[in-house]
């Protein structure tokens, strides 16, 4: 008789743990259909975490539909009749805040490398799919896939293989549902247009070959997105943030 195969038990991720405990509270009858959730700061100063990856369990929770977020208001618990379409999700995605700061780490070397060994090809790659970034930001497109194809030159203009492939897998998983929620509900459209000066310091510097203006110019870059999805939940904020 051939043994059945066992597989590994996952861990949840932080993320899953805290959207949980929360639809616990919200079970329990401690936060009600229409209530408003605690500010971040308080909610996450009571369950002992950070505010990133609290930000992470309420996107979770959104597209279960157990809460709806509204910018420049908070995030409030769902009522029965918007929550009897939702679909709950199979499995826990990586932590969006996590593959942000993993890109500034890996992305932050790739671009100083490529400033010394981008070919004048990729060069002229990496700059079409600049202009083609900077077209869909100004239309204030989500997901644009010149966004993607502009780091994606820049990994390969790296002359490491093993670099680019990991930047790739990256941006894979950014493609991920939670993550597309949490840049369609906190990615403004000013941030889009700061976004445009970012990528076109990046591209300057990669042309001018200096590596590490590269370097900091695409660790601003990095640094900032995440700032951005940070920025506008926190203690029933501006409304005007949408502008």
């Amino acid at each position: 008789m051939s043994a059945k195969p066992i597989k590994p038990i996952a861990a949840p991720r932080l993320y899953q743990r805290i959207a949980e405990e929360i639809a616990r509270l919200i079970d329990a009858g401690t936060f009600k259909p229409g209530d408003r959730l605690p500010a971040e700061r308080d909610l996450a100063r009571s369950l002992d975490v950070s505010r990133s990856s609290l930000r992470e369990a309420l996107g979770a929770l959104e597209i279960d539909g157990r809460i709806t977020i509204r910018v420049g208001s908070g995030a409030y618990v769902a009522t029965p009749v918007a929550r009897r379409g939702a679909r709950a999700r199979k499995s826990a995605e990586i932590s969006p805040f996590d593959v942000l700061r993993t890109r500034r780490l890996v992305e932050a070397e790739a671009a100083a490398l490529a400033a010394r060994h981008a070919t004048p090809a990729q060069i002229a790659a990496m700059g079409k799919a600049f202009e083609r970034l900077a077209a869909d930001m100004r239309a204030n497109q989500m997901q644009s896939a010149a966004d993607r194809d502009f780091h994606l030159c820049i990994a390969n203009a790296s002359g490491n293989s093993a670099l680019a492939l990991v930047i790739e897998r990256l941006w894979a998983e950014g493609g991920q549902p939670l993550n597309v929620r949490i840049e369609a509900l906190f990615v403004t459209r000013g941030r889009k247009r700061d976004n445009i000066a970012e990528h076109r310091a990046v591209q300057d510097a990669i042309r001018n070959r200096d590596p590490a203006a590269a370097r900091h110019a695409m660790r601003a870059h990095l640094t900032n997105a995440e700032r951005q999805r940070m920025m506008l939940l926190p203690d029933g904020a501006r409304s005007s943030a949408r502008n």
